[in-house]
């Protein structure tokens, strides 16, 4: 590999690292509500620990540039996450349906910033 492929490797994988920030901040901020402020319920449970492998695998995809891999993750992941949405999230607090509604968006530019690199 030359000095440029190298350099734009390491670039996009910054890119790729500062895009993920956000999402991942607020996954950890909305776990943290879940445990705190309601019982979670086992199916809920299952939804986002298969949620969790899959949105490691489509990460690992975007990280390692396999789009194969990252498209069949994110579609798994998109699937789950409105299954536990319509499923489980009818009733939540407006602050819980808040931090999702910024999640979202965060996925949304996570994925903006993955196809642009």
């Amino acid at each position: 590999m030359d000095g440029a492929s190298v350099l734009t490797a390491s670039t996009r994988v910054i890119w790729l690292g500062l895009g993920v920030i956000p999402y991942l901040g607020l996954v950890v901020v909305d776990a943290w509500m879940h445990e705190r402020s309601r019982e979670v319920p086992t199916v809920e449970r299952i939804t986002h620990y298969v949620s969790a492998v899959a949105l490691l695998a489509f990460l690992a995809g975007a990280f390692l540039d396999r789009d194969s891999l990252a498209l069949a993750s994110l579609a798994v992941f998109i699937v789950l996450m409105a299954f536990d949405e319509l499923g489980f999230h009818k009733d939540v607090a407006p602050s819980e349906r808040r931090v999702h509604f910024a999640a979202y968006a965060a996925l949304t530019v996570f994925i903006a910033i993955w196809r642009w690199t």
